[in-house]
């Protein structure tokens, strides 16, 4: 007879559940998906912000990325 762990455990398994690093590569796709099309749009004042805070998280996913290879 199987316990409840065994049947959570199982569960999660199944479940598409993202873990850190998986949601941190997928934020990074994105956040370049949406620079590109900023880059082929007009630039103002908007664009230009969103493009300065899209950098800077790109630079900390980036970073995250590279702590977490190296562990």
């Amino acid at each position: 007879m199987a316990g409840w762990g065994d049947f959570f455990g199982g569960l999660m398994n199944k479940l598409p559940i993202q873990g850190r690093v998986e949601r941190w590569k997928n934020e990074l796709e994105n956040i370049k998906k949406e620079k590109n099309q900023l880059l082929k749009g007009e630039a103002n004042d908007k664009t230009i912000k969103r493009m300065d805070i899209i950098n800077r998280r790109s630079s900390e996913l980036v970073q995250l990325l590279k702590n977490k290879a190296s562990d």
